[in-house]
């Protein structure tokens, strides 16, 4: 079932299902831009296996039939509260919607305020829409949900330029440096026979690989006393669709690259996606154990970055979290922001409530002491 509210310049529809957006939503996808976490397929593979019901909404230019831009959201309850979300939103590194470069060029904060207002209009039947990770400038444009009242995120992503080829990405930091890490790895990795990077070339593999990446991360969790996010057997199923999908496709949706021992081991693990010249790590992991000390996940990135370069990439995108070997790469720190629209008078109160639990985290991650007293309550309350 479809409805619609209108004005002078856009209609806004609300659908429940994504099949019959499958045309108009690709070919807007198309543009370099808009980012793998909102493709048709991405969120087609999310929804197959999560369970969620969609709740899709449209804006057509009231003057013709050209969509302006799907916003893709699943509806998900905290207690009491019915949210909408970014689908995958999880997993998801980075959220920019699906829009049309016209609608990108036009939007305003007064046409968006417009927008919002429609939007809570519409039978969506949850109590707020939580917009998050969002970058305010990507790729040249702006995110228009952005121009609305918006919270910094906690979170920022990482990403490193390829402008020039893996020379010129390490002649911004420490070549000589980078180079000798990377001699130093190789050099501890020989009593175990060397080493080899390797991509996933069949959907077999890709499986193989990704079974070690769930138990290399199960073992990391434990280690940390954090619960495992990719635990479920949902999230493992979304994962290796997407993974599975990717093979032979020139888009990759996750992709699975690793540093194999000589015996076949694979000592450290990375899931890639690639759309329109944006690589992005998805996630990672190492074995533990003996390998460690030879840094194979740092090994891993210097392999994958300088492929993205060979291959005519422009960005590798090292995703959320503030990590010091992230920064050792990245000449870009792009911060994120969440916008919230809310829909009922409990929405407002929702509203409120996750601005203020947003900046109380930034401010704790702002404060290292404070940071990493969380994390050790974090770690003895979970015991």
């Amino acid at each position: 079932m479809k409805h619609e509210v209108q004005d002078t310049r856009f209609t806004l529809r609300l659908s429940r299902e994504i099949e019959p957006l499958e045309s108009d939503w690709r070919s807007l996808e198309a543009a370099p831009e808009i980012g793998v976490h909102q493709t048709y397929d991405w969120c087609r593979i999310w929804l197959a296996h999560s369970g969620r019901q969609p709740l899709i909404i449209t804006a057509q230019f009231a003057d013709r039939d050209d969509i302006a831009f799907i916003l893709p959201l699943v509806v998900e309850r905290r207690g009491p509260i019915r949210v909408a979300r970014y689908i995958g939103a999880l997993f998801n590194n980075l959220n920019f919607g699906v829009f049309s470069p016209e609608f990108l060029e036009i939007a305003t904060a007064a046409n968006m305020q417009d927008i919002s207002r429609q939007i809570a209009a519409l039978p969506v039947d949850v109590d707020v829409i939580l917009l998050d990770r969002q970058p305010a400038l990507w790729r040249g444009f702006r995110h228009p949900f952005t121009l609305l009242p918006r919270t910094e995120n906690q979170n920022h992503t990482f990403q490193v330029t390829l402008k020039g080829g893996i020379e010129a990405v390490l002649a911004r930091g420490n070549a000589k440096r980078r180079r000798k890490k990377v001699r130093v790895s190789e050099r501890r990795l020989q009593p175990f026979g060397g080493y080899e990077y390797v991509r996933s070339q069949s959907a077999a593999e890709a499986q193989a690989m990704l079974d070690e990446f769930f138990a290399q991360k199960k073992a990391r969790f434990e280690l940390k006393g954090i619960p495992d996010i990719f635990a479920p057997p949902q999230t493992q199923a979304f994962v290796r669709q997407l993974a599975a999908e990717s093979v032979g496709g020139e888009r990759k949706l996750i992709e699975m690259h690793a540093i194999r021992l000589a015996d076949g081991t694979l000592c450290a693990l990375s899931a890639l996606s690639r759309k329109g010249g944006h690589v992005i790590c998805q996630f990672s992991s190492i074995k533990p154990g003996d390998t460690e000390p030879a840094s194979p996940g740092e090994l891993l990135f210097f392999h994958s970055i300088r492929s993205a370069c060979e291959a005519g990439d422009v960005l590798f995108d090292f995703g959320v979290g503030d990590e010091q070997f992230k920064r050792s790469w990245c000449d870009l720190d792009t911060l994120h922001y969440d916008t919230t629209i809310a829909v009922t008078p409990v929405g407002h109160m929702a509203a409120a409530g996750a601005r203020a639990i947003v900046v109380a985290k930034r401010l704790a991650k702002s404060n290292p002491l404070a940071f990493r007293l969380a994390k050790a309550l974090r770690f003895f309350v979970r015991r």
